[in-house]
């Protein structure tokens, strides 16, 4: 199929170059018909011979006018059909053009007004891309508009030549999609659409509508200005004028002469035709390749304005930076030129516009946003005001470079920053490399230390024979894989220890060159392990030497890793190995653990697991057990105990808290001691009573005279009495009895009742009033009653005393009671006496300190034991209104409670 194709294309080429051939022999033979026809009517047709000339002229310009309209008509149709491709429209219309020298140019011309194909490739007039003046856009839409092929008016084109263009319209169904249009020259209409007798005898002129002669055939012979005719020219039909006027003869003009001019101007046309014929086809060809070359092209070919704007580019634009090359025509090369580049590519623009060939490289940018590195180069010609360019995509190149410079610069810093010396030397022992680290190292230069062979100048003197066996040793291949420790001189002559580790240096096709040694200056941690080592003998002699037993196991597997001296003596010299659960005692359950010690990872870590007292079941002594979890030097979590003997103190304990109750017991004999004449006079009163009651009811029953009732209302008050009384004994007999401290629920309503009932006889006597202000629903506090009381009693006598001074309407001591937070209540003794001192308060609970002449300095010391022994807190402030405030707190019932179930 492609070969018929191209073998109707050829058959249409051959045509077309036959059509001209064929046409000027027609020509020619209508010529001597036409003449021989002319001269035998000469005589008699001479006067109405011009205008039946000009009627032919005119006719025959509108053959001319009409075939090339028939042409754009057709070509016209194959555009809209899309069979006409760039290539088919300039060969078409080269060989039309060739064929009707008084056409300039043939265009398509896009809705746009945009040129879209240009013919001859070479015209300067119309180049694709050039936009309709507005003239041109007259016509153009005038054509648009009725959809038929329409005249311009003649004007005057860039180059001084009067032109007149043809527009076709092009449509496809209803849609307008440009025209074609044709350039007529109007000078060569004149003189190419006549024959060269007719410009023989006449002289033709086309005359505008302005009345103004646009061109003339000739203007050399004398004019006979009374053989003229005039004619209107259809088409354009748009004012122009056909004007004929005879040249004036001198003499007969040989009759064969025309014949001979037809016949030579035919063979002249013919041979033209032929070179034209020869011509055409080889620039067809060379087009070809050069349009094939440039759409083919690998990197980006284009030509350039001198302002430095696109005029064509190559598909290979798209291709690199992604930009179409239809869209780039117009547009500045500085648009797509990154913004670091811009000065240095306007400084080569300038260069250019001197005429002056350029190459030089900058980062454009694709239609993606990313930047290539293209390499320019770029040749002017100056006469055509036009560059050329070609573009090379280097990006891939820069890359590399810029990486291997990269690599370079990170070897060098890496070579100057390490602190590892490294030196390498040949098969033969000669150093041929030395880093800064190394040259550091022994204090000498790369040029002092490359080129050097052995012995070296670090070697010290004395170890010159083992540096030399190393050596030996190292060009081998027998170097050990730890490397050898050996002594380095330095050029100051101050000797460090250094470490060589030994390596084949292979160079890059795998063959050994040589040794490369890294050395470590190993001095510093040569004398901190020393260090560390003497470290770790004393601080095992520390361990050792404490009384404490001390051992470290793993959390996971209970595996002892460490015991001191102490814990071995305990638990026998071969535990370390062992489970710590099978050989330790006293040890806490798992359940006593804060957290599972099994459970925990190195990130929990240091955290307390367990602190407290334990009794060893087997011995009886007490140990103050404290474990913490932490890390081992290898990273995994251990367990680390210390034991502490604590039976002596335990023991000193118990007996203070023995000697603590019976001083309390003390204090209370005591305080009952002070009361007993309030106490004998208050027992007095009812036993008095009781006696007055008894002995009315007596001497009324022997008298005789008596009612029930009255002998029963006696008993019942001598019973009240009696009641009393007893109740006075009791509360004394518990107040006063050894017992064992023992919390329970208490009212504290009660406990401040019966505290009040011993001090109140006092009050009186010191004319002292108190005030209870219990707040009410009060919850029961957790506590030892009869200690509580024993704190009362002695915070109410004390605050009495302190009023000694104070006059009788200002002695009043408040105890009050209140809920300060959930679970503690606070009791509160206010006196207005004469206060405490500053430096007396700091030392108000000491042991045997008193304010008072005649006290022992235990009560105040005894109520912060007791109120401490209920988790409570004693202490005292400033009475604002004068005198001292005692607060202490207790716990309610539901907190007591809570704390001995934790507990």
């Amino acid at each position: 199929m492609a070969e018929k194709t191209a073998a109707r294309a050829q058959a249409r080429t051959e045509l077309y170059w036959t059509v001209p051939y064929v046409a000027v022999v027609v020509f020619a033979v209508a010529m001597l018909v036409l003449v021989w026809v002319l001269q035998r009517q000469e005589t008699e047709v001479q006067r109405n011979a011009i205008a039946r000339d000009v009627q032919w002229a005119e006719q025959t310009m509108r053959l001319h006018m009409q075939g090339t309209e028939e042409f754009l008509t057709q070509m016209a149709r194959d555009l809209a059909a899309g069979s006409l491709d760039l290539d088919n429209f300039q060969l078409r219309a080269n060989q039309h053009i060739a064929n009707n020298p008084q056409l300039i140019n043939l265009v398509w011309v896009e809705p746009g007004e945009v040129v879209r194909w240009s013919a001859p490739f070479d015209t300067t007039d119309w180049l694709a891309g050039d936009v309709l003046t507005s003239t041109q856009t007259v016509a153009f839409f005038r054509a648009r508009e009725i959809g038929r092929p329409t005249y311009g008016d003649p004007y005057v084109n860039p180059r001084g030549e009067a032109v007149l263009e043809l527009y076709v319209p092009v449509r496809h169904g209803r849609r307008f999609i440009g025209a074609m249009v044709g350039v007529y020259s109007i000078d060569r209409i004149v003189r190419h659409l006549v024959p060269s007798w007719f410009s023989e005898k006449y002289r033709l002129a086309l005359i505008g509508p302005r009345g103004d002669t646009l061109a003339v055939n000739s203007s050399v012979q004398a004019l006979d200005e009374s053989v003229a005719y005039a004619v209107a020219l259809d088409p354009p039909a748009n004012g122009l004028m056909l004007r004929a006027t005879a040249f004036r003869t001198v003499g007969a003009i040989p009759r064969a002469l025309p014949t001979i001019m037809i016949v030579g101007l035919s063979v002249l046309m013919l041979w033209s035709l032929w070179l034209l014929r020869s011509h055409m086809r080889r620039r067809v060809r060379v087009e070809k390749e050069r349009d094939r070359l440039f759409n083919l092209s690998l990197d980006i070919l284009s030509i350039l304005s001198a302002d430095g704007t696109f005029r064509r580019c190559n598909p290979a634009f798209e291709r690199l930076l992604g930009y179409p090359a239809q869209q780039m025509p117009g547009r500045p090369l500085l648009d797509f030129v990154h913004d670091d580049d811009i000065v240095a590519t306007i400084e080569q623009l300038r260069l250019l516009a001197n005429g002056k060939p350029v190459s030089f490289e900058n980062r454009c940018r694709c239609a993606d946003g990313r930047y290539k590195w293209l390499v320019w180069s770029i040749n002017p010609v100056s006469e055509e005001q036009l560059f050329y360019a070609v573009a090379h995509d280097i990006t891939g190149r820069k890359a590399t470079e810029e990486a291997l410079r990269a690599e370079s610069a990170f070897r060098r810093a890496m070579e100057e920053s390490v602190v590892t010396g490294l030196r390498a030397i040949d098969l033969t022992g000669r150093i041929i490399y030395a880093n800064p680290a190394f040259c550091r190292m022994v204090g000498l230069s790369a040029d002092e230390l490359v080129g050097a062979m052995p012995p070296f100048p670090y070697w010290p003197e004395e170890d010159i024979p083992r540096c030399q066996h190393n050596l030996d040793v190292t060009l081998a291949g027998q170097a050990p894989a730890s490397g050898f420790e050996m002594k380095v001189l330095r050029k100051s002559g101050e000797r460090l220890d250094a470490r060589f580790y030994l390596s084949p240096l292979i160079d890059g096709s795998g063959k050994q060159t040589g040794w490369m040694a890294s050395v470590t200056d190993i001095t510093e941690p040569k004398r901190v392990r020393a260090a560390l080592e003497a470290a770790h003998k004393r601080f095992e002699a520390v361990l050792d030497g404490l009384d404490s037993a001390v051992f470290v196991a793993d959390a996971r597997s209970d595996e002892i890793l460490y015991a001191n001296r102490a814990f071995m003596a305990l638990h026998g010299f071969d535990v370390v190995g062992r489970r710590a659960r099978a050989v330790t005692q006293p040890q806490p359950e798992l359940g006593d653990y804060r957290v599972d010690p099994r459970k925990l990872q190195p990130a929990d870590v240091p955290m307390e697991l367990f602190d407290d007292e334990l009794r060893n079941p087997l011995s009886g002594h007490w140990y103050h057990v404290r474990e913490q979890a932490t890390r081992w030097v290898d990273g995994r979590v251990v367990r680390m105990g210390i034991a502490t003997d604590i039976t002596d103190r335990r023991q000193m304990e118990e007996m203070s808290r023995q000697q603590e109750e019976r001083l309390q017991r003390t204090a209370r004999l005591v305080t009952m001691g002070e009361m007993a004449s309030t106490l004998a006079h208050e027992l007095n009163q009812p036993l008095a009573a009781i006696s007055n009651y008894a002995m009315g009811c007596v001497k009324r029953m022997e008298s005789g005279d008596y009612r029930q009732d009255e002998v029963l209302a006696a008993m019942q008050k001598a019973s009240f009495q009696a009641e009393r009384a007893g109740k006075i004994i009791r509360r004394i007999r518990d107040f006063v009895r050894k017992s064992e401290p023992r919390r329970a629920p208490v009212a504290l309503d009660d406990v401040v009742d019966d505290a009040l009932g011993f001090a109140e006889i006092d009050a009186r006597k010191a004319a002292v009033r108190v005030r209870r202000d219990i707040a009410p629903n009060l919850p029961p506090v957790y506590a030892d009653r009869i200690m509580i009381e024993q704190v009362l009693l002695n915070l109410v006598k004390n605050g009495m005393d302190a009023m000694a001074d104070t006059p009788d309407d200002c002695r009043v001591l408040t105890l009050s009671a209140r809920l300060v937070r959930e679970g503690l209540v606070e009791v509160s003794v206010a006196d207005r006496g004469h206060g405490i001192r500053d430096e007396d308060a700091e030392r108000l609970f000491t042991p045997f300190f008193t304010t008072k002449s005649e006290g022992m300095g235990m009560g105040l010391n005894i109520c912060r034991s007791i109120i401490e022994f209920h988790d409570g807190r004693l202490w005292t402030e400033a009475n604002p209104e004068g005198g001292t405030v005692f607060r202490f707190t207790l716990p309610v019932e539901i907190a007591g409670e809570r704390t001995i179930r934790s507990a």
